[in-house]
């Protein structure tokens, strides 16, 4: 137990509470609701496992959760007017200035009710990144004496300047929750030298940032309670219900999705994965896993029931995926999951079948060999990824293909030779996405060795964003490759 536990409170939804107040380019079009309903109302998972650690260990906090607190009732989030074209902009009420009032009214509130001592904050999301570490700025001004703890993805890739922002007074880097814990039990004791605590950015007494050790990963993810044990207090129930009512296709929807494992082996060079893990891997256990999903389909039970696994290599570790496969069957959702094409063997895919598997996600990147190869070192080819197609489709699977559009070396040519592809080879679920790029990424240092500052800026996805669209040399500009991925979408499906 903590000595004395200061009062923390976790932000949660900072990332929707951004989209309302930037109000990106584009997706507040009317073609983008979808994406823009999953983004505004799906929690952040990271910030979910601090909690739920530092619940089981007597650490009190209370979570606010800047959008599903006040956002509880479909009629936000629905347009008010019908047969607008898909680049119109949305006239959803979530949208609008009322809104954004009620948002940013409960925000002060309820800090101003909590008076916490220490607020925990994550930022993982790049899309408005900027824009979270202003509000940060922000919730200093109202608490100057309260402790602000950043986290998550993005904080770990940039410690220095969120430090250098001035509002935050640690970053918790790397996985979390051992350093979270360790850092509230320091305050709690009163303490003023962090040095010994792995994993942790902080200010000593003359001002100096000091990057601390890198914390070793835990090697027993099963030590971390799962997500859905502090469902209640990120109001997991709304948002279930909410996005199964607006979204009932969807997938990854809280409540009905969850990650078995940390990490992937891979290097992906559009991928930030190999920085944040190091290519190292490790898994939950099979009974885990039912875990969650014993509690998932007692507590979730609005619309279709679907679980959806997000992990990017569900099928690597072939012992464990028999174990999990035969636990997961006992359980009678329908499930999707994403994994590499070459993990696809007839065993897994028998497997799959058998366990009530309904649809399987790869991320195929691009059908060019040469591409694959040496741009994005996917370790795949285009006829793995076509073979793996057809098989799913043997064995009663529906087979789920990304695809990114603007890769370094890669002709409109060859992106229409995948969409004839794709089409004869009838597959219609398959989306384009342009190639943005964030520091970590080996395409990154591409992307600063092929630009001038002046022409990167002009790619920053908008203002507030730390994610930069890699226009290549076939696309005069950002705008030009985002209109041309619609196109490679709509034609896919025409």
């Amino acid at each position: 137990m903590v000595e004395r536990s200061p009062k923390a409170a976790i932000i949660s939804d900072a990332w929707g509470f951004g989209l309302m107040e930037t109000k990106p380019w584009p997706l507040w079009q009317v073609r983008y609701w979808a994406i823009r309903n999953k983004a505004l109302l799906v929690p952040e998972y990271g910030a979910m496992y601090i909690a739920a650690f530092l619940k089981r260990h007597g650490v009190e906090l209370e979570v606010l959760n800047l959008m599903a607190d006040v956002f509880s009732e479909e009629a936000w989030f629905r347009e008010v007017e019908e047969g607008l074209p898909d680049d119109a902009i949305s006239t959803a009420p979530v949208g609008g200035e009322d809104a954004l009032a009620r948002m940013r009214d409960n925000m002060e509130a309820s800090l101003e009710r909590i008076q916490p001592e220490v607020v925990l904050f994550p930022i993982s999301i790049y899309y408005v990144a900027l824009h979270a570490r202003e509000l940060l700025g922000r919730i200093k001004e109202r608490l100057p004496g309260a402790k602000l703890v950043a986290g998550g993805v993005y904080s770990t890739m940039h410690p220095q300047e969120i430090m250098d922002d001035g509002a935050a007074d640690f970053v918790v880097r790397g996985e979390g929750e051992w350093t979270a814990l360790e850092l509230m039990r320091a305050l709690g004791r009163g303490e003023g030298d962090f040095s010994s605590i792995a994993g942790l950015t902080w200010r000593d007494g003359g001002g100096r940032v000091v990057h601390n050790r890198e914390r070793e990963r835990e090697r027993d993810l099963d030590v971390f309670p799962h997500i859905y044990t502090v469902s209640e207090e990120f109001a997991i129930d709304t948002r279930h219900r909410l996005l199964k009512a607006l979204n009932p296709l969807d997938d990854y929807i809280p409540g009905t999705g969850f990650l078995t494992s940390r990490g992937c082996p891979e290097e992906c060079t559009f991928c930030l994965d190999p920085a944040v893990w190091k290519r190292k891997t490790r898994f939950h256990s099979p009974a885990y896993v039912r875990e969650v999903l014993d509690y998932c389909w007692e507590g979730f039970q609005e619309g279709e029931r679907s679980f959806y696994f997000g992990d990017a290599t569900f099928a690597l570790n072939r012992p464990r995926l028999r174990a999990l496969l035969e636990t997961v069957r006992e359980v009678p959702f329908t499930y999707h999951i994403q994994t590499r094409a070459d993990s696809l063997t007839p065993e897994v895919l028998a497997g799959l079948r058998d366990s009530n598997f309904g649809t399987v996600a790869m991320g195929a990147e691009s059908l060019d060999n040469r591409i694959l190869n040496e741009v994005v070192k996917k370790r795949t080819t285009r006829e793995e990824i076509l073979d793996a197609v057809r098989a799913a489709r043997s064995y009663g699977l529906t087979p789920i293909l990304t695809f990114i559009a603007g890769l370094p070396g890669e002709s409109r040519a060859s992106l229409e030779r995948t969409v004839e592809t794709l089409r004869a080879e009838g597959v219609r679920e398959a989306t384009f996405f342009p190639l943005v790029v964030f520091r970590g990424t080996e395409l990154y240092q591409t992307f600063l060795r092929t630009y001038s500052q002046e022409r990167r800026e002009s790619m920053r996805l908008n203002r507030w964003s730390e994610e930069f669209c890699f226009a290549s040399e076939e696309f005069a500009s950002m705008q030009e490759l985002i209109a041309y991925t619609e196109y490679l979408n709509d034609a896919i499906r025409a």
